[in-house]
């Protein structure tokens, strides 16, 4: 027989952890998107420099950021399991 242990701590890591990727992670995620879109318009930004970013550095990073994007979105899933797993179990 396997061994369950579920501690109320363990429910509010939990919850904090959901807490974060549901309401803060996204917004700078967006933010992120949206500084870095501006920083690619010629108007804003030009040069040797801006054009590097917006050719190679920024593709590169808008990429990352679309998948953290979805392996957030993993990670909240997993996370609402732990909380229901730690309901079941009766911690919390």
């Amino acid at each position: 027989m396997t061994t369950v242990k579920s501690t109320d701590f363990a429910h509010t890591e939990a919850n904090k952890m959901l807490s974060l990727i549901n309401n803060q992670l996204p917004s700078l995620i967006q933010q992120l998107n949206n500084h870095g879109t501006q920083l690619s318009d010629p108007n804003h930004w030009d040069g040797p420099l801006a054009q590097k970013f917006r050719g190679e550095v920024w593709p590169q990073a808008k990429g990352d950021l679309d998948r953290m994007k979805g392996s957030l979105e993993q990670l909240q899933q997993q996370v609402q399991k732990i909380l229901t797993n730690i309901s079941h179990a009766g911690g919390a």
